[in-house]
């Protein structure tokens, strides 16, 4: 590399390299690094990689490098971007090493194996993070995100740590994020988290799109963004009758899964507005009713619909029924009657119906 003394980015990605990461001597003007999506293995150099003071952007992620990071790479004090996601990095120094890196916008960690506590409070002087990505293939890490008077300094855009054992010791969702209103794509999913479902997050951040706040343990009906795409707040307790204004709120949504709570009453016949929908999961609830008209004859767009595990009763194979692009279609464990009409022979998308446990009657035909 000592030839390379004036080289200001090097990108390698989506190569079949392998071995070790080369490290990097005489290339002190790189101010790009990008490595990914090859198969290098072994561990980071410390030799010239923690050398490189100009390096702005490394992208490490998907290979197979293992061991710890360097504790000297906290000398990359110009990094931007940081992207270590899928290898094997373990360690339980995170807090130090990030620390002292307060030029990030945009850190990746998620799928490596590290270990021990994640204090988030290592980014009190990071004013330019907007991209934050954390998770770990074991149960041997955690993040604590509430401590006594502190402030964040930044306005994050994305927020992703699922399955992190997120302030673990009180089940408080992170009390900073009352100060942020740009968030546009928000995962803590598989968290543990406690206490009503936080509506002030949606409030406050109008442009969010995508939520997964999945198999958490929140109570009390969630609020819809009218400008959220994709929402996933299943496997919580959640309470309560869905809005009856729903398909109104949300004009925009794509995808919702509201499945394994304890959501009562009937589906709202607004839910008929949102003509974009492709995934609507109610399953697993205690909700009741028809399904309204509006439903099976305007969201056309629907791919996948699942009302399984509920009571609802009524025909569903009417005239009204237009769900043509449908693919998969649970009404399992109800108590739908009336009979299997030629709608449902000529859905010629339909990969999964499920029907059991019903109490539908009519002759297969041949």
């Amino acid at each position: 590399m000592a030839s390379f003394y004036h080289l200001k980015i090097l990108d390698l990605q989506q190569n079949g390299l392998y071995g070790s990461v080369p490290p990097f001597i005489g290339a002190s003007s790189l101010k790009a690094l990008y490595l990914n999506s090859n198969k290098f293995n072994g561990s980071l150099p410390i030799q010239g990689l923690c050398e490189l003071k100009k390096l702005e952007e490394l992208d490490l992620s998907y290979n197979h490098i293992e061991g710890i990071l360097p504790p000297c790479l906290s000398n990359l004090t110009s990094l931007r971007l940081f992207d270590v996601s899928g290898n094997q990095f373990t360690g339980n120094h995170l807090s130090s090493l990030l620390g002292s890196l307060n030029s990030l916008e945009y850190i990746d960690l998620r799928h490596n194996c590290f270990e021990g506590l994640f204090s988030f409070s290592s980014f009190v002087n990071h004013s330019k993070l907007e991209v934050v990505a954390i998770t770990s293939d074991n149960d041997k890490f955690e993040v604590e995100t509430e401590y006594k008077d502190w402030l964040p300094m930044f306005q994050l855009k994305v927020f992703v740590l699922p399955n992190c054992n997120l302030n673990k010791r009180s089940g408080d969702f992170p009390k900073f994020f009352l100060h942020q209103n740009t968030l546009s794509f928000i995962d803590l999913s598989h968290n543990n988290l406690e206490g009503s479902f936080p509506n002030w997050l949606l409030v406050n951040n109008t442009k969010l799109e995508y939520l997964s706040l999945r198999n958490n343990s929140f109570v009390v009906s969630p609020y819809y963004n009218s400008y959220t795409c994709w929402m996933d707040v299943s496997d919580n307790q959640l309470i309560g009758h869905i809005q009856l204004n729903m398909g109104e709120m949300v004009p925009y949504l794509i995808h919702i899964n509201l499945s394994r709570n304890a959501f009562g009453g009937s589906i709202p016949s607004s839910i008929g507005k949102m003509r974009i929908l492709e995934v609507l999961d109610l399953s697993s609830n205690n909700l009741s009713g028809e399904v309204p008209k509006q439903l099976v004859r305007n969201c056309r767009s629907l791919r996948s619909l699942a009302l399984s595990n509920n009571k609802f009763h009524g025909q569903m194979f009417s005239d009204d029924f237009k769900l043509t692009q449908i693919e998969y279609f649970r009404l399992n464990d109800n108590q739908f009657t009336g009979p299997l009409t030629n709608v449902v022979f000529n859905l010629s998308k339909l990969s999964m119906l499920d029907i059991s446990n019903n109490n539908m009657s009519s002759k297969i035909l041949d």
